[in-house]
């Protein structure tokens, strides 16, 4: 009855969307770190959570469920040297590398 947790109407996000989302968000963080800038989170979330998925997602309960994930997984604190970001702790422990 409820499918997935946390979308209420079931979507067809396929895996070219994840690799086109993966492509910018790899040039956007590439292209910072060549120039010294900061990285431009709000474009990243936008391209990503509106161009790529959220053109799909028409529930209003769904749209905040997405932005949630894209507020909770992309900004300058996974970068924090002073608090480590854990994606996830339910038995994978995996972190952002250090860069040196």
């Amino acid at each position: 009855k409820y499918g997935k947790i946390g979308w209420n109407v079931a979507y067809d996000f396929n895996e070219s969307d994840f690799r086109i989302s993966v492509q910018l968000l790899s040039m956007y963080l590439g292209k910072a770190f060549e120039n010294g800038d900061p990285v431009p989170w709000e474009s990243l979330k936008y391209l990503i959570g509106e161009a790529m998925y959220g053109g799909r997602v028409t529930d209003a309960y769904d749209r905040r469920v997405l932005v949630t994930y894209l507020d909770e997984y992309m900004g300058d604190f996974i970068f924090d040297t002073h608090q480590q970001f854990f994606f996830s702790q339910a038995g994978f422990g995996y972190i952002i590398p250090q860069v040196e």
